[in-house]
């Protein structure tokens, strides 16, 4: 059974928590906490420091042009992303996150016949929106330790007789894990007639210099390949629904056509993406602020010799080798909300990460139930 996280916010945040929320996110400075100040929540792949200082203010200002359609500020932005992937703005369309533009670009090339080849474990918003068009969709079998078999995606594109749209997520989410990007582009110069929709949300956070951004495919042309970008993460904008489709102009028109208004988006969301694309300062300790917390984890993840995968996000995947509903609730009650269940890799638990005091206190809750006996 395939649950999408829409059917698990309710249960996993409850009223209490969802209302707590903001009250954590107020401040984007580091702050230390504690169950008392709402609960830590380790469950959606968030930015804990929540909206620059340039931002808010940025949010701030709009209010007084809320009443305006954005139609010439829409344009700015467009360029503005742009400019940050290295494109030209007519190879951009702009999206209410980038959820939209994973429908828009699947619907946009969908046809009578023709299949989309996902992993088994991946995010899934491609596979949903496929469903809902009524598309045939194939899953291939993960390779060692979780990782994307680009050989396997291949031979299901190959045995196919129809037409293929392939959906990767690179890094992977839930994994965290990158597909090693030569084979990936090789294969997408090889095969014209296939799409390619590659969802690069977590692709700011990467450090591991083998990755190399599908992007460059589209600078250099080709039409088959379709980048989905996000503000959601790295620039902490998860509530205000923003992202991008990046693709050769005549794919990019394609894909606009089935997108609802982009010249008539949120204008506090365009207003605070403008003023955090050009914020290198604000980047640098989202990135920072996030590797200290990954050490965090993954040192005490180390000390209790649970297995876990390199993540180049800011969530890591390890291996509980234990129902993850019983170690969910456990952290429930401290105060902690970690991520749902992933099938088929059933005993792992995606755990994002939060502001590095609270990866320190869910460090010191692990230890603890290690001496209980519970990990």
């Amino acid at each position: 059974m395939n649950i999408s996280r829409r059917t698990l916010i309710s249960a996993a945040l409850g009223t209490a928590a969802a209302a707590a929320a903001p009250a954590r996110m107020a401040n984007a400075a580091p702050a230390p906490s504690a169950p008392a100040n709402g609960p830590i929540i380790a469950s959606f792949n968030e930015n804990p420091l929540g909206l620059s200082q340039k931002a808010r203010e940025a949010v701030a200002a709009s209010a007084a042009n809320c009443n305006r359609y954005p139609i010439v500020r829409v344009e700015t932005l467009r360029k503005a992303c742009a400019d940050f992937i290295g494109g030209k703005p007519e190879d951009i369309t702009l999206s209410q996150g980038s959820a939209e533009a994973i429908r828009a670009s699947i619907e946009a090339f969908n046809e009578p016949g023709v299949q989309l080849v996902i992993p088994e474990l991946t995010y899934s918003d491609g596979e949903m929106c496929a469903v809902r068009n009524k598309m045939k969709v194939t899953k291939v079998k993960m390779g060692p330790n979780w990782s994307i078999d680009i050989n396997a995606m291949k031979a299901a594109v190959k045995a196919y007789k129809g037409k293929s749209i392939v959906y990767f997520v690179n890094p992977n989410n839930p994994t965290g894990t990158i597909v090693d990007s030569k084979p990936l582009n090789d294969w997408i110069r090889a095969e014209p007639g296939v799409l390619f929709l590659v969802d690069e949300a977590y692709g700011e956070f990467v450090e591991d210099k083998r990755f190399v951004s599908t992007a460059t495919l589209v600078a250099e042309g080709l039409k088959n390949v379709i980048v989905l970008k996000t503000f959601s993460k790295l620039f902490g904008m998860a509530g205000l629904r923003l992202g991008y489709a990046y693709a050769h102009p005549e794919t990019a028109k394609r894909v606009h056509e089935h997108i609802a208004y982009d010249i008539f988006m949120n204008v506090p969301a365009i207003e605070a993406a403008l003023a955090e694309l050009g914020d290198q300062e604000f980047i640098a300790l989202s990135k920072n602020t996030n590797k200290e917390a990954k050490k965090v984890l993954v040192d005490v993840l180390d000390e209790l010799k649970l297995e876990h995968l390199p993540s180049e996000t800011n969530f890591v995947f390890f291996n509980l080798k234990a129902p993850l509903a019983a170690f969910a609730d456990r952290m429930k009650a401290e105060g902690i909300l970690v991520g749902r269940p992933f099938p088929p890799a059933d005993g792992w638990c995606r755990l994002s990460l939060a502001m590095p005091d609270d990866m320190r206190r869910i460090a010191a809750v692990m230890r603890d139930f290690r001496k209980q006996g519970w990990v």
